[in-house]
């Protein structure tokens, strides 16, 4: 592919109006790979990355080469070269699944969580940024229901569906595509979910709240210290976005915005419980959400909650689709049988 071809010890000085940059670099590893344990490798990723620019390829024959391109162009270019369907709308990248038979009444909008830990630093695209969860949902939801699932391009393993420095409007343009596909299909939003577990349920509570819609999050990521403190910043989000998620996510919670059944599966048994507890529950618009703690004794960690709460997220999943409201009996009895 064309563009700037680069080694990576002249990349700072180098013009980046390329619309591609590759550059070559000792290892056998791609750049993010070798980030983790490399600053030479971290300040290059860190200088592309702030520019806007995503890791799209690795090639190590004749020498390692990373290859990167530009956002403005990234959702166009890796819909043109997908096979499994992968559309592009105003620089979101989604893939729509329709009912087998018939027209599509209700919408379940699914936004992936982080990709598993062999393939959150991969340098393709489909491997970091569109972990296909509930990957049997049309089997397990209406069969008039249609199946919305939302790309997280951005960042170097992903947005969490926020504005990045690079992509100051990627908010927007996520809810603008739900608005989009609900009015393609004259889906009514009583009828339509949004989704996901740990990033895609930061994704899903971040776009109910900006757009009204209900919405079922296990374990939202909701604030960037424990993997930067942790895990020293293994979600690449330091210098990438305009504020911490503790912060966006504390100014949506307590500013006025539309209502909606919103609920929030989650366990104390999670490294993830005194930030949820924090930063949601503690809030103004937390206060009117219903909050689920799975206390199954599989759960070690916070990876561990979405596979152990799978069965009460689907029903609560149905119900929403169907239009049936999430009654106070029924928290009392789900908490209940989920409880230790």
């Amino acid at each position: 592919m064309a563009g700037l071809e680069i080694d990576i010890d002249h990349l700072f000085q180098a013009e980046l109006g390329s619309r591609f940059v590759h550059v070559r670099h000792p290892g056998d590893e791609n750049l993010i790979h070798q980030s983790r344990r490399d600053e030479g490798a971290g300040a290059a990723l860190a200088h592309l990355s702030g520019h806007g620019f995503l890791v799209y390829k690795f090639a190590s024959e004749g020498g390692a080469v990373t290859s990167f391109v530009h956002a403005a162009i990234a959702p166009a270019f890796w819909a043109r070269h997908t096979d499994f369907g992968l559309r592009e709308h105003g620089g979101i990248c989604y893939r729509l699944e329709m009912p087998a038979h018939g027209a599509a009444r209700r919408l379940l909008v699914i936004f992936s969580s982080m990709s598993q830990v062999d393939q959150m630093y991969e340098a393709g695209f489909s491997a970091r940024y569109f972990m296909r969860n509930l990957s049997q949902a049309p089997k397990y939801t209406p069969p008039d229901t249609a199946i919305l699932r939302i790309a997280d391009l951005g960042g170097v393993v992903g947005a969490f569906y926020t504005d990045t420095l690079a992509q100051p409007d990627n908010e927007a343009r996520v809810s603008a595509l739900i608005a989009k596909v609900m009015a393609d299909l004259a889906v009514d939003p009583r009828y339509t979910v949004l989704y996901g577990t740990s990033k895609g349920a930061s994704g899903a509570l971040l776009h109910s709240l900006r757009t009204g819609l209900k919405a079922v999050c296990v374990e939202p990521i909701l604030s960037d210290d424990y993997y930067v403190n942790r895990y020293r910043d293994s979600h690449f989000t330091r210098g990438l976005f305009p504020r911490d998620k503790r912060e966006l996510f504390a100014a949506h919670l307590s500013a006025d915005g539309p209502g909606a059944e919103r609920v929030v599966v989650y366990s104390s048994r999670s490294p993830q419980l005194p930030y949820i507890r924090d930063i949601a529950m503690d809030s103004p618009r937390g206060r009117e959400m219903a909050f689920i703690d799975v206390q199954s004794p599989t759960i070690m960690d916070h990876p561990d909650v979405a596979p152990a709460s799978l069965g009460l997220q689907v029903s609560l999943v149905n119900q929403m689709l169907c239009g049936v409201e999430v009654g106070a009996h029924q928290l009392d009895a789900l908490r209940a049988s989920n409880a230790a």
